[in-house]
């Protein structure tokens, strides 16, 4: 069922979205996510794959766009 909600078919690439969900919330130190819950980290983010508030593009997209350095035009 988490196969079909998160749209990924392997098992693996699904364990490599929820590790960089789990290290974004730990770097971002996203209060507002782990404020309302006494869950372990890998908990909520697996209910946020389930939920379909996580997918891997916008994973993808934020990445790149961190990785971007900006654009320094005199």
């Amino acid at each position: 069922d988490l196969f079909r909600k998160s749209g990924i078919e392997d098992k693996y690439e699904l364990t490599r979205l929820a590790i960089r969900r789990i290290r974004q919330l730990v770097k971002e130190k996203d209060k507002r996510a782990l404020e309302d819950t006494h869950e372990k980290l890998p908990i909520l983010v697996l209910k946020e794959i389930a939920e379909g508030k996580l997918k891997p593009e916008s994973l993808e997209e934020e990445s790149q766009e961190k990785e971007t350095p900006p654009s320094t035009e005199k």
